[in-house]
């Protein structure tokens, strides 16, 4: 298989998840409606962006080391992404009422 074809199976897997997940959160957050689905691909996104920010690299760790100041934008992954998580659900929410 060359690289296209893994690229479209990965988008297609892709699509289909944001399909799954936002079917259930429609079913428990009913009101998002239609925007379940760009509510739902904005938090896979943010989980993959939180993700790597909450990781840092060895370089990073050491300029946190070397400058404390720098931890300021420091995230830990679980509340970071819970806090971002009910932001964007509640902008979804409030976008889908407009």
């Amino acid at each position: 298989m060359n690289l296209p074809d893994w690229a479209a199976r990965y988008k297609r897997a892709v699509v289909a998840n944001v399909a799954d997940v936002a079917a259930l959160a429609r079913q428990f957050l009913p009101e998002l409606g239609s925007s379940a689905t760009q509510l739902t691909a904005a938090m896979i996104m943010t989980v993959g962006a939180v993700w790597t920010h909450a990781r840092p690299s060895p370089a990073m760790l050491a300029a946190y080391d070397a400058d404390p100041s720098l931890t300021a934008f420091k995230l830990d992954f679980v509340t970071a992404l819970q806090e971002m998580l009910a932001t964007l659900t509640a902008g979804a929410i409030a976008r889908a009422s407009a």
